[in-house]
């Protein structure tokens, strides 16, 4: 989800835990009004957070504080404590999104479904996203070399002709 537009404004009653998906209602485009289906970890994530501060805090997943009512409006500041709590290198919060439909894509998922999930109109801008995709394309020749070479020990004649 996109940060900003989309995960901050999200409100408890878009949750459906039973049957495990996002309603998001609000977005940068209208291909970015979807379902985002929940993964078991995101679920559980939720659900602690939600017991944490309680169902009546707030109707916003991401609650301002001050005003509960209210949600989040920024969270810079709070990604770059967390970042460094956690010992990591700063860096863009929307880099998450690359990650994600980057690791969906080397996963097997189509490119169909991928941009489905994440909001996009059409598949072509997760090239933009997918860049660890040429590391799997890498390895794919690597598996295919390897294959070969474990071939030639075999039967180095054949190899010779190919």
């Amino acid at each position: 989800m996109r940060s900003h537009r989309e995960a901050l404004v999200l409100r408890w009653d878009a949750i459906d835990f039973v049957s495990n998906f996002i309603r998001v209602r609000e977005s940068k485009t209208r291909a970015g009004i979807r379902n985002v289906p929940m993964s078991m970890r995101c679920k559980t994530t939720l659900l602690w957070w939600r017991t944490m501060i309680g169902p009546e805090f707030s109707p916003f997943v991401f609650a301002n504080r001050r005003t509960p009512a209210r949600p989040m409006k920024d969270i810079r500041h709070s990604w770059a404590k967390a970042l460094e709590d956690a010992g990591l290198e700063y860096f863009w919060i929307h880099n998450l999104r690359h990650t994600f439909a980057s690791r969906m894509s080397a996963a097997g998922v189509s490119d169909l479904f991928v941009g489905q999930i994440i909001g996009h109109k059409t598949p072509g801008i997760l090239q933009k996203y997918s860049r660890a995709i040429d590391e799997y394309r890498r390895d794919a020749v690597r598996k295919l070399e390897d294959m070969r070479a474990e071939h030639a020990q075999r039967d180095p004649i054949s190899t010779t002709i190919n």
